[in-house]
């Protein structure tokens, strides 16, 4: 009877200590890193040895592949909710919401920070729910009561802040007692996306960008080495879109082929807007349109299905988007740069970067493209939290990760 007894605390013990290591085992942090307008292809253009290095040490997909529309606030949000814009409502920067008969601005604090624009449910919300402490950094939407609900610690965005800072109070809240520290951490970095804009992607001012940033993830890399829990962080890098070649000469002039009178509101901003027609003209309008070289559109709820856009209510009567690489502008206020965003997700140009390194991440592992929805399913399996119900999929990630 003795040897049973003994025999039974011990199974228990066996089964105390399996069961901590489990839970050491799967309490793993994440950081995630956005770099605006970082096109898959940036690194074969410049020397990026860091990020190099993690493709090596970890993860590298060919390509990250944002859904439609390819623009910032957009692909950010859908990022952090694993929904199409469509589906969570951030269509564009700026738009008119005939469903709460508001305004949301990109440079609105009032508008940013209310979460009644936020459909769906970012990944530090799920968190949340589920009593674990995040924190972000500038990521679109994080600076609202989505749900009512707000990440731990955040901060309010103020484009100026030093990127040096943004990766000290980084590894400040990594750093922090574990009672107080973030599991998940998400923030971002507005380059290469302006330089983008101002030079091309092909420019060769926008080489020192790309190895700077390249720099700082080195910085970042070093320190995350010196906390004693190095070992338990996943990092992941994004970004959001790419960015494609302009010219003068390839430009649709909108009031040439429509009479404006006729128009009522107008979304967005080249390449891609969504237009609001006043009562009795939609088909004149759009006939009209159809008639353009260069430009595609479509009448509410008539998108192609694979860009899973053009149903929800803030997309208004008509969608519009230019053809690879054109403009659309209107001869009041011509625009040009020599490079844009906001294209056809197809468009590989629009593709962007997808880097992860840590303990649940295979080693020199190259993954097929995947979509921007399906970060939220791969944060979720990182942080043993329960997700809602998304557009991703996991199946579509889980190759890039060991069996834990």
């Amino acid at each position: 009877m003795k040897k049973l007894h003994l025999l039974f605390y011990a199974l228990i013990l066996l089964g105390m200590a399996s069961c901590s290591q489990k839970d050491q085992e799967e309490h793993h942090y994440l950081v995630v890193l956005s770099m605006d307008g970082f096109r898959w292809d940036y690194p074969e253009k410049a020397e990026t040895p860091n990020l190099d290095a993690i493709a090596t040490n970890g993860v590298r997909a060919k390509r990250f592949i944002p859904s439609f529309p390819t623009t910032t606030f957009a692909s950010h949000y859908t990022m952090a909710t694993g929904l199409h814009p469509d589906k969570h409502g951030i269509l564009v920067n700026r738009f008119y919401a005939p469903d709460l008969d508001a305004d949301f601005n990109k440079g609105d604090r009032s508008t940013v920070e209310d979460g009644k624009f936020y459909g769906g449910e970012p990944i530090w919300v799920t968190a949340e729910k589920q009593n674990m402490k995040t924190a972000t950094f500038f990521w679109v939407g994080s600076e609202a009561d989505v749900q009512g609900i707000r990440p731990t610690y955040w901060k309010r965005y103020d484009h100026n802040f030093p990127y040096e800072q943004r990766l000290d109070t980084v590894i400040h809240w990594l750093g922090l007692p574990e009672k107080d520290r973030p599991q998940l951490v998400m923030w971002y970095f507005d380059e290469p996306d302006s330089s983008g804009h101002r030079y091309g992607p092909d420019g060769d001012s926008l080489k020192p960008v790309i190895e700077r940033l390249d720099s700082l993830v080195g910085v970042f890399r070093n320190k995350i080495k010196t906390l004693p829990h190095a070992d338990q962080i996943n990092f992941i890098i994004v970004s959001d879109h790419g960015m494609a070649n302009l010219s003068p000469d390839r430009q649709v002039i909108l009031d040439q082929h429509i009479d404006t009178s006729m128009i009522a509101l107008i979304d967005g901003w080249n390449p891609t807007m969504n237009i609001k027609v006043k009562e009795g003209y939609i088909d004149q309008v759009y006939e009209d349109l159809k008639k353009v070289d260069n430009l595609h559109v479509w009448k509410h709820g008539e998108v192609p299905e694979r860009l899973h856009h053009g149903t929800h209510v803030r997309a208004h009567d008509l969608i519009l988007v230019a053809e690879n690489g054109w403009t659309i502008n209107w001869s009041w206020t011509p625009y040009y740069s020599n490079a844009a965003h906001g294209f056809d997700n197809a468009f590989e140009d629009m593709h962007a970067i997808f880097y992860a390194e840590g303990p649940d991440f295979k080693s020199n592992h190259t993954q097929e493209p995947f979509y921007t929805i399906d970060l939220y399913p791969l944060m979720a399996k990182l942080l043993n939290l329960e997700p809602t119900l998304v557009d991703g999929r996991f199946e579509r990630v889980e190759g890039m990760l060991k069996n834990r």
